[in-house]
């Protein structure tokens, strides 16, 4: 499955604290709280939350850890973060940390002016940026505080501009306070609120206490978080959850199985519970034939995929020209190509082939054959190189960067493909370079070519993760013809 920790931090970065002083507003008061975080009921983490005040401002510390066993190994991801708002809790700045298996990535940012100048730093790569963040965009550390402002009354609904720090994007998320009722927090009874909330296509329930207190948050996709004390929040036990424990969450079954789906060469197929008319992209080899509202809010579409075509003529001689977006020759906070480790090793692996398409291919059979394919998360392109081991992201991140490097466009596109072995779609992810076209390749399976079972979902490493949120646990695939 294509990158869990990334799906794991969706679901677990909310904050969930209670009050120990009731003197002032809901959202502005004192809290320190711990959770306990499950899938399924087995221990996956915790979270904690504190917030404090400084003054007139309002500072949030929180931190996310889980914990998983991936590639014969524990992998431990550590989210830390604190954030300063304002007395009206609009951002001021804030700090993250994330870890995974020592690898890390800060981002640091403040706002000024209307803009959010903020600093991205990983392994090989720091760089300053800044965008347009108007004051009523709230981070999602503390978006729980925007919704307590606005209080909570039965019936109560709004939206919020929402900035995921990790992500550096802002999208829009929906609430609403839908009833009062009963709830069990570890065998006694507590009143709460049950409000849901919903942004890039995940939804969550939480049921909060009439003080503000999030007791108990779940997803449809089995995640939840419990209000416990300090210290059995932190008890992890013996077990740890392996990550083929998520295949059942992101596995797409079909009415039928695909036989040797790495030779197909065309597929028709049904795809529906899909948010939008336009939810699967078209490009030079995925065209959309026909699709229809399906009476629930959702729609149907008729897919036909083929297999990338043989490219007849040479390829452009590198560095490439002509690209629309420069972005696609650009280095990234997951995608150092400009780094010298990543810039030698490219060197070396193309040596002086001019021609774009045949350096592509030799990048591909280079990081097919030299990465151990382990389904374990990496942050970056430059992880996965001194590590050499990853699952699909780690081998996209890196033949993206060593692409670049060398004067080849490349994109990270997202999707789902067939595995024999689970009988069924898994998410995954992919290179498309340009070389006069966009041609699709898969060097996680060494494949110059893509088969016909690639389903293109969302372009772009954070764009198009929060993109596939939105098919996670809904779309469905019904094979028409293969």
């Amino acid at each position: 499955m294509k990158n869990i920790a990334l799906f794991t931090m969706m679901v677990l970065g909310l904050v969930v604290c209670s009050p120990v002083q009731a003197d002032s507003p809901l959202a502005l008061m004192e809290r320190d709280e711990w959770a306990g975080t499950y899938f399924k009921g087995h221990k996956l983490g915790f979270t904690h939350g504190r917030v404090e005040r400084q003054g007139k401002d309002v500072v949030v510390h929180t931190r996310v850890f889980f914990r998983l066993k991936a590639g014969g190994e524990n992998q431990t991801t550590i989210i830390t973060q604190v954030t300063t708002l304002d007395e009206k809790l609009r951002l001021k700045k804030f700090s993250l940390l994330q870890e995974i298996m020592g690898s890390r990535q800060r981002v640091l940012g403040h706002w000024v002016d209307g803009k959010l100048e903020y600093e991205v730093t990983t392994s090989g790569y720091q760089k300053t940026k800044s965008m347009v963040f108007p004051p009523d965009v709230v981070p999602s550390s503390t978006a729980w505080l925007n919704i307590l402002d606005r209080g909570l009354e039965v019936g109560k609904k709004g939206t919020l501009k929402l900035f995921i720090e990790p992500f550096q994007m802002i999208v829009p998320m929906t609430y609403e306070v839908l009833r009062r009722e009963k709830t069990d927090i570890a065998g006694k009874s507590h009143d709460a609120f049950v409000v849901t909330q919903e942004y890039a296509g995940m939804k969550t329930t939480l049921w909060v206490s009439p003080t503000g207190s999030v007791l108990r948050e779940s997803t449809q996709q089995g995640f939840e978080s419990q209000q416990e004390d300090k210290v059995k929040a932190q008890e992890m036990g013996k077990e740890v959850i392996s990550v083929s424990n998520f295949i059942t969450l992101s596995l797409v079954t079909p009415n039928r199985p695909i036989k040797n789906p790495g030779r197909l060469k065309a597929l028709t197929l049904k795809m529906s519970a899909l948010k939008r008319a336009d939810s699967v992209p078209e490009d030079q080899r995925q065209k959309i034939k026909k699709v229809e509202a399906d009476g629930h809010g959702g729609f149907t579409a008729l897919v036909e995929i083929m297999q990338e075509a043989v490219m007849t003529q040479p390829g452009p001689k590198r560095p490439v020209s002509g690209v629309l977006d420069p972005v696609h020759l650009e280095e990234a906070a997951e995608i150092q190509s400009r780094n010298g480790l990543i810039r030698g090793q490219a060197r070396v692996i193309i040596g002086k082939e001019p021609d774009a398409w045949k350096a592509a291919l030799l990048i591909n059979r280079w990081v097919y054959a030299n990465m151990e394919k382990v389904m374990v998360d990496s942050f970056t392109a430059l992880d996965a190189l001194n590590s050499m081991r990853g699952e699909c992201q780690s081998h996209t991140n890196l033949f993206t960067a060593l692409a670049r490097a060398e004067g080849i466009p490349t994109r990270v596109v997202n999707g789902l493909v067939y595995s024999s072995q689970y009988k069924g779609f898994l998410y995954h992810a992919w290179p498309e370079v340009y070389v006069g076209e966009w041609r699709a390749l898969d060097p996680t399976f060494g494949q110059d070519a893509v088969d016909a079972t690639h389903i293109k979902l969302s372009v772009g490493n954070y764009q198009g993760a929060i993109k596939l949120m939105e098919f996670l646990g809904k779309v469905q695939v019904e094979i028409v013809e293969n």
